[in-house]
């Protein structure tokens, strides 16, 4: 075989390598932030993960949802990923002990792993409304 009549089929690898990749990690990713929280109690993260994350996490959402707005249009994935974002902070404020609550760490699995979903709901979105115009 060619070298030419390789690129054609080395292009279909790779792009089944990485579709395979992405659907590894959008049903990975979910499920590892849902069982984020119960693997808390066996392993031992730093007090300043919670907020690293969320730092992380805000530019990362607004640029994808920026860019996905600019593309589709549509406000659902943005108000998606600012309600997660939102619920990600009050998990962080829970967890900080700056609401109040009585059981601040069952306070901020919950609202953590609320917010997570919809987050990882609002990028999933966000992709597929992005890539299916």
């Amino acid at each position: 075989m060619s070298f030419s009549a390789a690129r054609p089929r080395l292009a279909d690898l790779i792009g089944l390598a990485l579709s395979s990749t992405c659907l590894i990690h959008c049903l990975a990713l979910p499920m590892l932030l849902l069982l984020a929280p119960a693997l808390g109690h066996w392993i031992a993260l730093p007090e300043w993960t919670h907020a690293a994350i969320l730092t992380l996490a805000l530019p990362a959402a607004f640029a994808a949802m920026r860019a996905g707005w600019r593309r589709h249009g549509r406000i659902a994935p943005p108000l998606a990923a600012a309600a997660g974002l939102g619920l990600l902070a009050l998990g962080l404020a829970a967890h900080e002990g700056w609401m109040g609550f009585a059981d601040p760490a069952a306070t901020d699995r919950l609202l953590t792993s609320i917010g997570a979903l919809a987050l990882a709901g609002a990028h999933l979105a966000n992709w597929r409304l992005s890539h299916h115009i």
